[in-house]
């Protein structure tokens, strides 16, 4: 009895193992890539227009996942340095999320995908030169430009 029950257990993971190995996406890795280009694409594009003034752009994190046959959510994170109107140079970095929803196309081999949303999660922004500012009334000659202090190495970095 035993060797039966072992066999039809084997059995059963062999045709299980089978069809996830066979069994094809519905978005594809092709289709997970072509997106991720295009919203690094989107992304630059973006940025040269909104913030000409910015420079060394970074694309530090951007992956995709599906969410079902029809929806795929992006993740980024990207940094780049931005001079502001006194000169400084200050370092932003923006994480974020989109979600893509694919539409109906004519051409049955070419997907169609649209944005359906796109949020910010987190902004941050690193000054590079700090600015040092006395107590009392100053005008604006008044204030000098200090680079900013190294932070301090945590307990962790001097271990």
């Amino acid at each position: 009895m035993k060797k039966i029950v072992s066999l039809v257990v084997f059995i059963a993971a062999l045709v299980w193992t089978w069809n996830v190995i066979h069994t094809t996406e519905a978005i594809g890795f092709e289709t997970h890539s072509g997106i991720q280009a295009k919203l690094a694409d989107l992304i630059t594009e973006t940025l040269a227009t909104k913030k000409p003034h910015s420079k060394d752009l970074k694309i530090q994190r951007l992956w995709t996942e599906t969410l079902n046959d029809n929806k795929v959510r992006a993740v980024f994170s990207y940094s780049f340095v931005d001079v502001s109107e006194g000169g400084e140079a200050l370092e932003q970095t923006i994480e974020g999320e989109a979600v893509l929803h694919r539409e109906p196309s004519e051409d049955s081999k070419v997907d169609k995908w649209t944005l359906q949303s796109v949020k910010t999660t987190n902004d941050f922004v690193t000054f590079t030169e700090g600015s040092l500012i006395t107590p009392g009334t100053a005008t604006e000659g008044d204030t000098q430009t200090v680079p900013a202090p190294a932070p301090a190495p945590t307990e962790s970095e001097q271990h």
